[in-house]
């Protein structure tokens, strides 16, 4: 019998199966039980349909290879076209894809539960995970630049700001001498992405871009700069570290730069704790940011400065406070941002640590590789950015490995 034969075969069995089904159909009918016969007469049809279309069943045993798909295991010709192993896993590349995003977004245990319930095939975490990783490390290679240049919104619309928002989230790993170490997070996006007051207290950001590093800042800036559109220069918010804006001065010199209000507001209420009692303190913080919300930067910076020292402790920390805002005064005028539209905040980033780091990566128990951190944190960016297309890219166009 020819293989159209046989697979028309198939087609006439299944139907039978599933007219049976029909016919058994009554008022104490299970529709759970008749869903799941159902799908499992389908499984069995796909499995044989497939395995029929490849061939290989026929085939002597040294001549063939076996290839894990979302339809089961399917026998190959080791000649056959499609009996490649992308990767060197014996998984087809259209498996490999789902396993790469079931493992990028829960643990690779959880991965295997849902991939072997809702596909009813076989699979095992460690499959999942060498994939993850394998792909994971495959995108250190990715040139960023060359990805978002091919597309049409790089370059941003002149009169459409684009905010570029950087943070750190610590991350605990296997290093004996350093567990905790951080990761540096970027997340990129235009004002065509933000939609104001979706519901009460709440706005959404519809796309973002991301870059994540675990590691040195310098190689992180260099990831930055591969990825931040051309076009007008950026809206920068970030806390007060100096490296950050050391960058943003030597790069985008003509950028708008804002230290994210709540990092600021957190300096005012340290010194004003210190410094006054609790009543006055809450007083004195409130007024201190009603001036910076309405443009009256120097009156605050002033007055200040020019409260009473009344010990050497608490001169130190005026002093201190008072450097940390004069250095950074052109990037605590909020009134002048807020009365441009200007986000002022780090919520944005705030949410895009959870999201992207903390939501797979600081589970409870979790204790990565330094070299497996990096390889997640390359899905999930690519993954959160949109960019899932690449992976398919690396799986499909990987070199065949015998």
């Amino acid at each position: 019998m020819d293989t159209s034969a046989k697979i028309i075969e198939i087609f006439d069995m299944t139907a039978k199966k599933i007219i049976a089904l029909q016919s058994s159909i009554n008022p104490s009918t299970n529709s759970y039980d008749l869903e799941q016969s159902f799908r499992e007469a389908i499984g069995i049809f796909g499995h044989l349909v497939y395995q029929e279309m490849v061939g290989g069943k026929e085939v002597n045993k040294n001549d063939r290879v076996k290839q894990l798909t979302s339809f089961g295991e399917i026998v190959f010709n080791k000649n056959h076209p499609l009996a490649v192993s992308p990767g060197g896993f014996k998984i087809s590349a259209y498996l490999q894809e789902q396993m790469c995003r079931l493992g990028s977004k829960m643990t690779f245990e959880e991965s295997e539960e849902e991939l072997n319930t809702l596909v009813g095939i076989t699979s095992n975490a460690k499959q999942i995970e060498r994939l993850c990783h394998h792909y994971g490390e495959a995108l250190t290679q990715t040139n960023w630049r060359k990805v978002y240049s091919e597309e049409s919104h790089i370059s941003a619309p002149s009169d459409k700001r684009q905010y570029v928002l950087i943070d750190g989230s610590m991350l605990l790993t296997r290093d004996k001498e350093q567990p905790w170490k951080e990761v540096k997070l970027c997340r990129m996006f235009d004002d065509l992405e933000r939609i104001e007051s979706v519901s009460k207290n709440r706005n959404m950001i519809l796309n973002s871009r991301y870059v994540a590093h675990l590691g040195g800042h310098e190689a992180f800036i260099d990831k930055v700069l591969e990825v931040i559109p051309s076009g007008s220069p950026p809206v920068f918010i970030a806390d007060g570290a100096k490296w950050i804006w050391n960058f943003v001065e030597d790069y985008y010199p003509k950028s708008i730069q804002i230290l994210d209000f709540y990092h600021c507001k957190g300096h005012l209420h340290v010194f004003a704790k210190e410094y006054f009692t609790e009543k006055e303190a809450q007083i004195w913080v409130e007024d201190g940011i009603d001036k910076l919300k309405t443009e009256r930067v120097d009156i605050f910076l002033k007055e200040l400065e020019k409260l009473p020292d009344k010990n050497k402790n608490l001169l130190k920390s005026k002093n201190r406070l008072l450097n940390y805002l004069t250095n950074n005064k052109k990037r605590i005028n909020y009134g002048k941002f807020l009365r441009e539209g200007l986000l002022i905040g780090s919520g944005p980033i705030e949410s895009a640590n959870r999201e992207v780091i903390q939501k797979r990566m600081k589970l409870s128990g979790q204790r990565w590789t330094v070299q497996g951190a990096k390889q997640m944190l390359n899905l999930r960016t690519c993954y959160k950015s949109g960019k899932q297309i690449l992976i398919r890219k690396l799986i499909i166009d990987y070199k065949k490995v015998a």
